[in-house]
């Protein structure tokens, strides 16, 4: 009777033994704490860690085997119930834990993982980085195009208040100071013959003073901020200046698909010196032709004006501020003016302007 007994106790510890089933003590997924009797872990993106430690229902004996399926191959051996993955990466795992002693299988447990990819990771995040970065790109460059235009408008409109008060009130002025000469001139001049000389360079600095004036209204009118309205200006002036004093003019414009861009400052300046030219032409060449020839490259403007006049010799220093006033405006910026002269041959000017 003893020895049945004994026998039926030694059965039932071998199979305690050998049935013993292996219990979680603690799960922990970044640090913390999961319930460790679940069978499926479900992580987020971010926590890609996991420390699993068993209870120790078996002899110092025994031996642990796991293995991580999708992201090892090979079962690893270790005598400490404790297991630890750091840094997993995103995907569907199959955690298995087997028990031995003594070459024997004690028990097996199964754990399923689940660690999703960060949304930071998928495609649709970095279209909407993208499309993010492009919308902002294109607020910065509406922004940038509403300011350059308001900017412009503001400027229009100041250049359309100093072309308006100069025509209304400065060109008033001058002209009612050339009338009131005029009407000095008729009642003094009878009894002080020597005051009409002087009386006579007053209308005159009062009549350039009013064409210039006018030449610098037409500039700064934002209307004629074109070539063709300079060019066309240039032919008109010419064309009236000359035919009045019975000189012949060839006015060549080769620059009507000419896409060159010239500042306000630089069209008057090339208004203004192709104006005292041909004023040049009619008060000393003594020339009975004149030829203008207005040419285009990729980034400036030429223009020729040559007469068949008396010509001059270029060293020498003469009276007037026309040679003055070449010299001082071919010192501007991307404006080039040079003057050729020969006595009996004639006179060519050449002035460039490149667009800034």
């Amino acid at each position: 009777m003893k020895t049945k007994y004994l026998t039926l106790l030694i059965t039932i510890c071998l199979c305690q033994t050998i049935y013993a089933q292996i219990t979680i003590k603690r799960i922990l997924a970044d640090g913390k704490n999961i319930n460790p009797s679940i069978k499926n872990v479900a992580l987020k993106g971010n926590e890609n860690s996991l420390s699993l430690e068993f209870e120790q229902n078996f002899n110092q004996q025994t031996r642990y085997f796991y293995q991580l399926k999708g992201f090892e191959t090979d079962w690893t051996e270790t005598q400490y119930p404790v297991i630890k993955y750091m840094n997993l990466p995103a995907n569907n795992y199959e955690l298995l834990v087997k028990a031995k002693t003594n070459e024997q299988g004690i028990s097996q447990y199964h754990l399923t993982i689940g660690i999703p990819i960060p949304f930071y990771y998928k495609t649709w995040f970095y279209w909407s980085i993208g499309l993010y970065a492009i919308l902002i790109i294109g607020i910065g460059f509406y922004l940038f195009f509403l300011y350059d235009f308001r900017q412009k408008l503001k400027v229009q409109h100041i250049r359309n208040r100093i072309a308006s008060d100069l025509h209304d009130e400065v060109g008033s002025n001058l002209n009612s100071i050339a009338i009131f000469v005029e009407l000095l001139r008729k009642k003094v001049g009878l009894q002080n013959p020597e005051m009409l000389s002087l009386l006579e360079k007053i209308t005159n600095n009062s009549e350039e003073s009013v064409g210039l004036m006018r030449d610098t209204v037409w500039a700064i009118n934002p209307n004629n901020d074109t070539l063709e309205k300079l060019f066309g200006r240039m032919q008109n002036f010419s064309t009236e200046v000359l035919s009045a004093k019975d000189i012949a003019l060839t006015f060549d414009n080769q620059t009507i698909n000419a896409k060159v861009n010239l500042s306000m400052e630089q069209r008057r300046n090339v208004y203004l010196v192709f104006k005292e030219s041909i004023n040049n032409i009619v008060k000393h060449a003594k020339a009975s032709k004149v030829s203008v020839l207005i040419t285009a490259e990729k980034n400036a403007i030429t223009i020729y004006i040559k007469d068949n006049g008396i010509g001059f010799d270029t060293s020498e220093v003469y009276e007037g501020n026309g040679l003055e006033s070449f010299k001082t405006r071919s010192k501007e910026e991307d404006l080039i003016v040079s003057l050729n002269s020969v006595k009996g041959e004639g006179t060519e000017l050449v002035l460039m302007a490149y667009e800034v």
